[in-house]
């Protein structure tokens, strides 16, 4: 039986813009999500990784990861599409709660699943919407649009320079040369994370509302003191976030991985200090890993208060860096933080054995 395969996502610079309308740098990695799909006369859900399998005899939402799965299928409807009942497998080497984008990863990989074995004929743009409509509407996270867009338009050897006011997109050549990317997973997720993330949003359109603008496109520095301190923090980092993004695409470009990495650094900061979502531990990696030799840059990714750190090292060095850490990590935490080690990979596709 064929397999529908989705990658999880890596974002180098741009982290909460994706949904006040400005600039990411994603790519995909080589951790992925996969699905097998076939008709049923019931929805039946078997994940390998969370070893457990869900029967239901109709429709419904039951507040578990298969509200992702349920929510494609809802989506897809309201579309305007019609499907039957199907029984899903799902498969994932792909870390949960590391800031990888799981969720959108089952999501387009079971649009895009839903849709070949159906014969929707859903295009590209389609499949992003649907894994968007069914995060937001159904699940209830108020995501952006970039980690649906990148399981679904990602190229192996490349990043995304993705605007996401209107969705224009360049691919980016991952020129490292001797350098390399890798992440640390804190192996923490703190319960407030989802809370924080929608709070962040409403804080973000209370912003524009303020300042009677129809978008953070619009808004200048200049705008900023209009606003109390804490919405000033929040748009500052926005507009600082989207400068680090076109800045970073330039050290891409002319394989500038010391620039790359002191706006990584930057990042962390302002996602610490100014969007207030970094924690303890994501802050104690960064710290610890600017101190060590042969390490350019990092800083926490995805939606904060736990998940990894993206990490930029010169070629050999990340490994001996990592091992003091994970010694004084433990001391400090009483857990070990997990080295991922991650390449490029390209976007949703089938996988047949």
């Amino acid at each position: 039986m064929p397999r529908f395969r989705a990658p999880g996502r890596v974002n180098i610079i741009g982290e909460h813009t994706d949904y006040n309308d400005g600039f990411v740098l994603p790519f995909a990695i080589d951790k992925y999500v996969e699905v097998e799909i076939k008709p049923s006369d019931k929805y039946i859900f078997t994940s390998q990784m969370m070893n457990e399998t869900i029967s239901l005899e109709k429709f419904q939402k039951l507040g578990k990861w298969t509200d992702y799965i349920m929510g494609v299928v809802w989506a897809i409807e309201q579309e305007g599409y019609k499907t039957t009942p199907v029984q899903v497998n799902v498969f994932s080497n792909l870390p949960v709660g590391a800031g990888l984008s799981s969720s959108a990863a089952l999501e387009i990989a079971t649009a895009y699943g839903i849709s070949e074995v159906f014969g929707l004929k859903l295009d590209k743009i389609k499949l992003v919407q649907i894994g968007v409509k069914a995060e937001r509407e159904f699940v209830g996270v108020r995501c952006g649009v970039m980690d649906q867009f990148t399981a679904v338009f990602a190229k192996k050897d490349f990043a995304i320079f993705l605007d996401t006011s209107n969705l224009k997109y360049e691919y980016v050549p991952l020129n490292l040369n001797d350098f390399e990317l890798a992440l640390i997973d804190s192996n923490t997720k703190h319960e407030l994370s989802s809370s924080e993330y929608n709070k962040r949003r409403e804080e973000c359109e209370t912003v524009l509302k303020k300042l009677n603008k129809k978008s953070f496109r619009d808004i200048s520095y200049d705008d900023l003191a209009r606003l109390d301190p804490l919405l000033r923090k929040r748009a500052r980092h926005v507009l600082d976030e989207n400068k680090r993004v076109t800045l970073s695409v330039r050290a891409l470009k002319n394989s500038e991985v010391f620039l790359l990495g002191s706006l990584l650094y930057e990042s962390h900061v302002s996602l610490r200090d100014l969007y207030e979502v970094s924690c303890d531990e994501t802050d104690f990696i960064v710290g610890f890993l600017r101190g060590e030799l042969g390490i350019l840059g990092a800083r926490m990714v995805g939606g904060g208060f736990g998940g990894s750190v993206l990490v930029l090292a010169r070629a050999g060095c990340i490994k001996g860096a990592f091992e003091e850490l994970e010694k004084s990590y433990f001391e400090r935490f009483g857990k070990k933080p997990t080295l991922i080690r991650i390449n490029s990979n390209d976007g949703v596709h089938m996988v047949v054995e």
